[in-house]
């Protein structure tokens, strides 16, 4: 059966770790898009208290103008949780394909997502049949572990305070651009973009890797592996 590719992304109140922008772009096995779709979450953003969680949010407080002003003029889709995830399994119906999800830190978005729609529904976010794909553990397993990679990561300052060459999903789209200063934007859909780069790009090493979530990394086969081209 054939393969269709859900790149996805969520944007949460981290401090209650509430997803409430959920964005993904579909693409076919060769990385050409076939949809591409973002909604906030009504079940938040519909209360009174949106805009106060968003900006007392430590994460993203900074960014609550963005989405106000996208509500003030419809510039975002607002639907129920449980409609999401029923738009969202349902690409594997409508494309007649087996249907996998692929998140950077995978884990997050996967736990995330279902941990909310327990909590709504008491049913998970992703149906049994979904494929999950980590793209940080692809990366990890062939962007990064590279000595070139590591040189342009210490050249570049993208090293923590404990030494180790980072492998975030900024850090490696910034590798891949050659531009230090990229910074995400935190919005779900322009980071699936960002994702989708990463994603096509680590596939083209035909790299066998561990069908795992890399959470939490440094117990990470492929990201000790890294780190040890550093050291």
């Amino acid at each position: 059966m054939r393969k269709v590719f859900a790149v996805l992304d969520i944007e949460t109140l981290t401090d209650a770790r509430l997803a409430f922008d959920i964005a993904w772009i579909l693409y076919d096995s060769k990385g050409n898009e076939l949809e591409r779709s973002n909604f906030l979450v009504s079940e938040i953003m519909e209360t009174p208290f949106a805009p106060i969680l968003i900006r007392r949010d430590s994460f993203m407080k900074d960014k609550a103008d963005f989405y106000m002003d996208g509500i003030a003029f419809d510039s975002f889709a607002i639907a129920s949780l449980v409609d999401i995830a029923g738009i969202f399994n349902g690409l594997a119906e409508t494309y007649n394909a087996q249907l996998v999800m692929c998140a950077y830190n995978a884990k997050f978005d996967y736990s995330v997502l279902n941990d909310n729609m327990q909590a709504y529904y008491g049913m998970d976010f992703f149906d049994s049949n979904v494929e999950v794909v980590d793209i940080m553990t692809m990366a990890l397993a062939t962007i990064c572990d590279t000595n070139k990679y590591v040189r342009w990561c210490n050249v570049n300052g993208l090293v923590t305070e404990k030494g180790n060459v980072k492998t975030s999903a900024e850090a490696v789209y910034a590798y891949l651009m050659r531009n230090a200063e990229y910074e995400e934007a935190h919005h779900a859909l322009q980071d699936c973009k960002i994702e989708s780069e990463i994603l096509f790009k680590a596939r083209k090493y035909r790299k066998k890797h561990h069908k795992q979530f890399a959470t939490p990394v440094f117990r990470c086969e492929e990201w000790q592996k890294v780190q040890a081209r550093n050291h």
